[in-house]
Order: structure tokens, then C-alpha cells, then sequence
């Protein structure tokens, strides 16, 4: 294939890593004859098989849609021959190859839903029929490192799911101290304490690793969210767990007298 064109021919043998989770990506893939393994890897190791891909189906294709960072690493399992699209070739070529831009967009969004509803505790209980009436209130989204989500005194504006990285989460007092709570780690589900009260956040909520999440914005939460019962209640509980952890980890800091 020539040089100039922005889609490529990629041969892979059996125990070939074909791109890396965490790394950045520009480029997808799209499999066209032998079978790879989507690995999970959130600490070294062996790491996890979530799904086995064969001849005609795709992956890497968050990395054109929402400019994330790579959610999983992906390792051939025999040999196997890859087409390697830039988002360029998407445009120009996935037509040809048989890949629509908007299947690639349902299908990363699928993908990515799948993920949270699996590793998410308050999402796997909910029932198919309102995870599949929820679907379209999630938008994925990235932050680099040290990005705020939240801002302590400030009204939240999206309930966020993490479904990759960690998150710190600190109070800044009058005097400029801060008392840290436990990081949030892939699977929480934050904003919602702010978004149920209707009041200002009432800690800080930084990136404190490049992250990959699913945003829902106030106006669409209130619509998809408070009408559903059980979900409220759930989001309630959530809410009342955490404030009780903050309240015992401001009365063990050191700065609890400090005005704030």
C-alpha cells in the first residue's frame, strides 16, 4: 500500500502486543484474518481476557472518537493481519474496508458502556431495560493529569463514572492546608452528592492519572436520573456513604478546627 495512504497493512505473530492500555493512540484497527485477546492490566501481571476478537471485527477505535487514552491492551493470539486506519483513513477508506464511521462510533459507545455496567457496583444492579434507556445519557470523555473535575465550593455540573486512572479527591481549608480522602479508583461513579443537593461540591476532585470517563451533564442527569426511582435511591445511598467518610476523615484531620 503506498506510503501516502493513511491506512496500512500490519502482520502480527501469535504473543504480539498490538497496542498498549494507557498509552496514546491515533490510529484503529480492523482485523482481517486471525484472532486477538482485549486484556484488562490495572496492575502489572498477567492482566485479564475481557473479549476475544476474530476476522471482521475492529478495536482501537476510542482512540479516534473521544481522543482517549488505549483502555485495554490487545495481544495477538495467533497470527494475525491487521488494516491500520488513521482517522484520516477512517474518513477517506473505512467505507471500502466495510467500516462506517457511525458503526465505529455505536460501537465504541457500546463498548464503553459495557465497562462501566460490568465494573461499576450502582450501574451492574440496575436492570437491562433502564441500562439500555440510560445508554445516550453517557458521553466518554478524557482528562490529562491534574485536571479538576470538581471544585470544592463550586456547583458541580456532571455526575462522572471512571473507568480508567485514579482520582484524588482533597479539602482546602481557609489557611490553605489540605486534608486528603481515599483516591477514587476505576468504577466510582462522583458529582452526584452536588447534582442531588443542588449545592456547591463539597471537596475537590483532581486527575491524578490521565483518565478515562463517562460524563453525564446536570441537565441530562436530571432528566435520565432523578425520574428513575431506584437509580435515585441508589445515588442517594451513594451520596450518604460518602459524606459520612468525609465527616470522619475531617474529624481525624489534624486542621478540623481550622476555619473554613
Amino acid at each position: 500500500m503506498a506510503a501516502s495512504m493513511p491506512v496500512w497493512t500490519r502482520f502480527y505473530p501469535a504473543g504480539r502486543t498490538v497496542v498498549r492500555e494507557g498509552d496514546i493512540g491515533d490510529s484503529m484497527f480492523v482485523i482481517v484474518e486471525g484472532r486477538v485477546a482485549v486484556m484488562r492490566q490495572p496492575d502489572a501481571g498477567s492482566g485479564t481476557t475481557v473479549r476475544e476478537l476474530s476476522t471482521g471485527d475492529f478495536f482501537g477505535e476510542l482512540a479516534l472518537v473521544t481522543d482517549c487514552r488505549r483502555t485495554a491492551s490487545v495481544v495477538a493470539v495467533e497470527r494475525t493481519v491487521l488494516l491500520e486506519f488513521s482517522r484520516a483513513g477512517l474518513e477517506e477508506a473505512g467505507a471500502r474496508h466495510g467500516i462506517q464511521e457511525a458503526v465505529v462510533r455505536m460501537t465504541c459507545q457500546e463498548r464503553l458502556l459495557a465497562d462501566a455496567f460490568r465494573d461499576t457496583p450502582l450501574l451492574a444492579e440496575l436492570s437491562p431495560e433502564l441500562k439500555l434507556e440510560l445508554g445516550s445519557a453517557f458521553v466518554p470523555c478524557a482528562v490529562e493529569q491534574g485536571e479538576l473535575l470538581l471544585t470544592r465550593g463550586k456547583p458541580g455540573t456532571a455526575l462522572y463514572v471512571l473507568l480508567r486512572g485514579r482520582c484524588a479527591v482533597f479539602h482546602t481549608h481557609n489557611d490553605g492546608h489540605t486534608t486528603p480522602y481515599p483516591d477514587l479508583e476505576e468504577g466510582a461513579v462522583f458529582g452526584e452528592v452536588s447534582l442531588l443537593r443542588g449545592r456547591p461540591a463539597s471537596a475537590t476532585v483532581k486527575a491524578a492519572t490521565p483518565c478515562t470517563l463517562l460524563r453525564v451533564e446536570r441537565d441530562v442527569f436530571r432528566k435520565f436520573f432523578l425520574g428513575e426511582p431506584a437509580l435515585r435511591r441508589a445515588l442517594v445511598r451513594l451520596g450518604l456513604e460518602r459524606m459520612t467518610r468525609t465527616l470522619q476523615v475531617m474529624v481525624r484531620s489534624p486542621y478540623s478546627m481550622c476555619s473554613d
